[in-house]
């Protein structure tokens, strides 16, 4: 029996274990998925512990412990290099770390098609956001804008630019064609609401509830809802683990639904 698991400091409110393990029980596969939920101050121990022991096969990072479980990984991918942060493990003679959340929120806006010369807004800038920048570079994209409450570096290779304040946004919503919400808040008041065009995509990375109370003030728009990137950034991950892409069927997705009402 292979052992998985996801381990953050929130982590038994996670959906990860539904999903991999509807695709072990799918699939036949001898393994199973939990959760381990961890305090600061006993990362280090438990990674350390975890990735010792012989019946753990992989296990997914989430907040805010990405960074931590680089010191502990013998290899890293190009992407979780580039942005500084690995939300995938594989055990094997070697411990392996991959970043896949940039893929996964790409992945899950392919039906907005956003084309690389729309205007992008991300607010927020934590580590989620830093995936999702890296990936719309990655693919080309140029117009992003990235607002925070506090002024944070963005540093890639070839890219040294900064976040902006809030206090600069409203003339930038006005001319939005997507706008990704990354923190656990509603950060845009009444009043900036009003200046986004119908024909904005909005998008919110947390997953539950399924209506955040960002995605809440927009009725009329396109909305992108946060529950489809964890279930894009969960496909490579099984892969890395198994070898090939496991399906989103519609059982899967009944699942979820109940459980982000």
């Amino acid at each position: 029996m292979k052992h998985f698991f996801v381990i953050g400091n929130q982590a038994s409110n996670s959906l990860s274990p539904l999903i991999f393990n509807h695709w072990f029980k799918k699939y036949k596969l001898k393994a199973r998925y939990t959760f381990l939920e961890v305090r600061e101050e006993d990362i280090d121990s438990v990674l350390i512990k975890k990735i010792k022991d012989k019946k753990t096969a992989g296990f997914n990072i989430t907040t805010p412990y990405k960074k931590n479980v680089i010191k502990y990984v013998d290899v890293k991918n190009v992407h979780a290099e580039n942005i500084g942060a690995v939300n995938c493990i594989t055990l094997s003679k070697k411990t392996t770390g991959t970043n896949t959340d940039w893929v996964g929120y790409l992945n899950s806006i392919k039906s907005a098609k956003i084309s690389k010369k729309q205007k992008i807004l991300i607010l927020g800038y934590g580590g989620a956001s830093q995936a999702i920048y890296y990936g719309f570079l990655l693919k080309g994209f140029k117009n992003i804008l990235v607002f925070n409450r506090s002024k944070k570096a963005i540093r890639f290779k070839n890219v040294n630019r900064y976040t902006k304040k809030y206090t600069l946004i409203d003339k930038h919503l006005k001319e939005a064609d997507l706008i990704i919400n990354t923190t656990p808040t509603n950060p845009l008041s009444k009043k900036q609401v009003k200046l986004i065009k119908k024909s904005s995509v909005i998008s919110d990375i947390v997953y539950r509830p399924k209506e955040t109370r960002f995605l809440k003030n927009f009725k009329e728009n396109k909305k992108i809802y946060g529950i489809s990137m964890l279930v894009e950034q969960a496909i490579p991950c099984f892969r890395q683990w198994f070898g090939f892409d496991p399906k989103v069927d519609r059982v899967l997705l009944n699942k979820l639904n109940k459980k982000i009402i």
